[in-house]
């Protein structure tokens, strides 16, 4: 009997002959301009919303959506609502998003005087565990300077305060968390006094934060400038490559503040500045935004802004992992203005990112074909269907990608064994059925291992925890089954 279960990573994106959809969220329009929720197929292509935020759900989301082991996608709103706490200002929600039935539920509605924070501006981390995590920018009328940082137990439902980080001692957090290999997760924040970068890492055997690095250089600012919005490290989540290394790039910092990109060892050791952006070339742009995507040996990001502050539209750029080179391949100019996003790669190998329009537009999604080097504007936003599109790093929903258990593999005549697997992970196929191609993800959605034969996986290398292994078969069939690797 086959176990149908609808694929919950959304950082995982598996091949599919149909119903694969990328989901994200606008922070204005729709019917209510509060913005909307919607999908595009995996070819960035066939825009539909499927829902509009109102002042009953809240509105105004930053961060896009995060997919749950439930098969639900998980996201907050920053703007009105329900006042839970008397004399509170309305300050978005927390919400479960079903993509099968358009139906959206308030979690929880927060707002300027309670302990939960408010302001949160970027999707939840879906953890190893199960468990959502994330942070509040503010807390209590910005009376308190510091952070909340909370957890979601999807299976019990129980939402809860973990901490509160005080801006003094870890600075100002409004990046989206990232979890790592060593199950720890991590994240940047901007220091309050001084305005400087640093790195945080959160234990989650030991629910303890450790400041693990702090930038001390001092910040310039070329001559008449003033700190502004883009001058802060926001929005810039941290990325374990498949080195091992996280990298990370700061909206501030460098010769002008105008951002730089880093890579430093998951201890705090091994602090490396790769590039320091500079405004004025025609050739490279300035102010990073949005994270990192890692695809055939190189990190794939885009800058905010490129020549003149708020002047052209905008680059997209990469990290060689084997050199560290950063190049600029792309400027940016009819696809897109302010990229804002995260890219994410799609079951058809293509990069896309949403630019946010700044002030000139309403936004758009923009497609990168690395197999020709080529950009496209697959969807401009018009208002009606949502417009602004911020932080999306947009998620990636297959309905008919499915799980298997053991008695499909047997159906098949294919073995995975052992599980759990220590050393030698092996793959037999027989009869009729071939495996074409063999690849390993992790919980990150990192591809770790890719292979076109049936030689055994050497496994010790990788940390323990759980893994995914996608076989294709046949031409196009996708099984996916769970591996745990054990120490």
């Amino acid at each position: 009997m086959k176990k149908i279960l609808l694929l919950v990573l959304s950082v995982i994106t598996f091949q599919s002959q149909a119903q694969t959809y990328m989901y994200g969220t606008t922070f204005e329009g729709g019917d209510n301009n509060l913005g909307t929720i919607y999908r595009v197929d995996e070819n960035g292509q066939n825009f539909q919303k499927v829902f509009d935020f109102s002042t009953s759900t809240g509105g105004n989301p930053r961060g896009g959506l995060t997919l749950g082991p439930d098969g639900k996608m998980y996201g907050f709103t920053t703007a009105e609502g329900q006042a839970v706490n008397p004399g509170g200002t309305p300050s978005g929600s927390f919400y479960k998003f079903d993509p099968v039935t358009n139906s959206l539920q308030v979690i929880k509605y927060f707002n300027t005087e309670e302990p939960f924070g408010y302001e949160f501006n970027d999707a939840p981390l879906l953890a190893s565990n199960g468990n959502l995590y994330a942070a509040s920018t503010y807390l209590g009328s910005n009376v308190v300077q510091a952070n909340v940082f909370i957890r979601y137990e999807i299976s019990t439902g129980s939402l809860s305060i973990l901490d509160t980080l005080d801006y003094a001692a870890f600075g100002y957090l409004d990046s989206k968390l990232m979890q790592a290999s060593d199950n720890n997760i991590y994240f940047a924040t901007v220091r309050s006094i001084p305005n400087h970068a640093a790195i945080i890492k959160y234990d989650l055997t030991l629910n303890t934060f450790t400041l693990i690095h702090n930038s001390l250089g001092s910040v310039v600012l070329p001559p008449g400038s003033t700190l502004s919005e883009y001058d802060v490290p926001i929005n810039n989540p941290l990325f374990e490559a498949s080195n091992g290394m996280l990298y990370g790039a700061s909206r501030g910092g460098g010769n002008y503040d105008e951002g730089n990109v880093f890579k430093i060892n998951k201890d705090g050791s091994g602090y490396q500045t790769l590039h320091v952006f500079t405004s004025g070339l025609s050739v490279e742009g300035f102010i990073p935004a949005g994270g990192f995507v890692e695809h055939n040996g190189k990190l794939y990001s885009a800058t905010q802004q490129q020549g003149g502050l708020n002047l052209n539209s905008g680059t997209f750029y990469t990290i060689n992992l084997s050199t560290d080179a950063v190049e600029h391949p792309h400027i940016l100019d009819v696809e897109g203005i302010d990229p804002l996003g995260t890219f994410v790669l799609s079951p058809n190998g293509r990069l896309y990112i949403t630019c946010s329009g700044r002030s000139t537009n309403n936004g758009s999604l923009v497609e990168w074909n690395l197999n020709n080097n080529t950009l496209t504007q697959r969807h401009a936003y018009n208002g009606t269907g949502g417009a602004k599109p911020y932080r999306n790093g947009l998620c990636i929903v297959d309905f008919s990608s499915l799980s298997v258990d053991e008695s499909n593999l047997a159906d098949l005549n294919i073995s995975i064994f052992p599980n759990p697997v220590s050393d030698y992970l092996s793959i037999k196929s027989s009869g009729k059925n071939t495996i074409e191609k063999i690849d390993l993800y992790n919980t990150n959605g990192q591809l770790v291992y890719s292979s076109y034969s049936q030689e055994p996986i050497n496994i010790s290398r990788f940390e323990s925890g759980v893994y995914f292994i996608q076989l294709k078969i046949n031409g196009s069939k996708i099984i996916t089954k769970k591996i745990i690797k054990n120490n």
